[in-house]
């Protein structure tokens, strides 16, 4: 049994990332993409988002304690379970959840979103005392990157040098990177494979 923990800042996509996955498992697609293995969802608990209002009249949704999700492989029987914390780090609610998650879950992700600049979303992982001596890194929101492909690519490399970089200092290896999109968009299904394909990927053990 593995258990998975989906740590980032705010708005980086650990929510979305989580119910694609479980869109996946739900609608049979997981067992139809390269390396999926056959599941079924046993548990998940979204019920720790909460809307938020904002002055102009358009809401978001906050995460206010871990969402949950426990799926089960159809061949073996074993169970994983995965966790994705709040990424407000001024609530303590939400700090709290960040900690216990860090503690407990054998594996961490940290999610860092494309769009949104690497210095802020650092700072969440400031917090967190109690790290695995390796961390998986999957950079999403891919679809909302702007450039042309040689730039994007060229971002991205600098991107990832910053993180691995960032958690050298803190003795901390980077094992992977991922690049997904956890919503669906024409023209990005691989990027919305690779939401499963990561899951998958950690809790086999397929990362060497």
């Amino acid at each position: 049994m593995a258990i998975l923990g989906l740590m980032g800042a705010m708005n980086v996509g650990k929510t979305t990332v989580l119910q694609m996955f479980v869109d996946y498992v739900e609608k049979a697609k997981i067992g139809k993409i390269k390396g999926g293995v056959e599941c079924r969802i046993e548990k998940q608990d979204f019920k720790g988002e909460s809307a938020i209002e904002v002055e102009d009249g358009e809401g978001f949704t906050k995460t206010i304690t871990p969402n949950k999700v426990v799926f089960v492989e159809e061949k073996t029987g074993t169970s994983h379970t995965l966790f994705a914390p709040g990424g407000d780090r001024d609530r303590a609610v939400i700090r709290m959840g960040i900690i216990t998650i860090s503690r407990i879950a054998r594996q961490i992700v940290g999610l860092f979103a494309l769009d949104q600049p690497l210095k802020e979303q650092f700072k969440l992982y400031d917090l967190i005392r109690y790290m695995p001596k390796t961390i998986y890194i999957c950079l999403n929101k891919y679809d909302l990157m702007e450039g042309s492909e040689d730039e994007k690519e060229a971002k991205i490399a600098e991107i990832k040098e910053k993180i691995t970089e960032y958690f050298k200092k803190r003795r901390i290896t980077v094992k992977e990177f991922f690049q997904t999109c956890a919503i669906e968009k024409e023209g990005f299904k691989e990027y919305n494979d690779n939401v499963a394909r990561m899951i998958l990927d950690l809790v086999l053990n397929r990362i060497k």
